[in-house]
């Protein structure tokens, strides 16, 4: 039975050395080989893209009316006070409710 394991084990080794280094080997060679196929056609050059500094700093900005913005953070800040003042209060009312215990008024 160890005989029989020990020769499994060189046949499947020299199976698994032989098909990666004969087969892949093959496949990588005849890969990596050109047959003057041309599988995509040639791409012409691109034009040069040329940027003039100069015309960028002449674009106005435009102006940003941020009036209505600062009222809806100003309300947005608010309601958030609001709320905290309101999640305060109520632990406050929890912590100083008497302890219940049972049977007792």
């Amino acid at each position: 039975m160890i005989v029989r394991t020990v020769l499994a084990f060189a046949i499947g080794w020299s199976a698994i050395y032989a098909v990666k280094h004969y087969g892949f080997d093959r496949l990588q060679a005849e890969i990596g080989q050109p047959y003057g196929l041309q599988l995509t056609p040639p791409v012409a050059e691109l034009p040069k893209f040329d940027v003039n500094p100069q015309a960028w700093q002449t674009i106005p900005v435009p102006q940003i009316d941020t009036a209505a913005y600062g009222r809806i953070a100003i309300e947005s800040m608010a309601r958030n006070m609001q709320r905290r003042n309101d999640e305060a209060m109520q632990r406050m009312r929890e912590a100083m409710r008497p302890p219940y215990i049972p049977g007792m008024r």
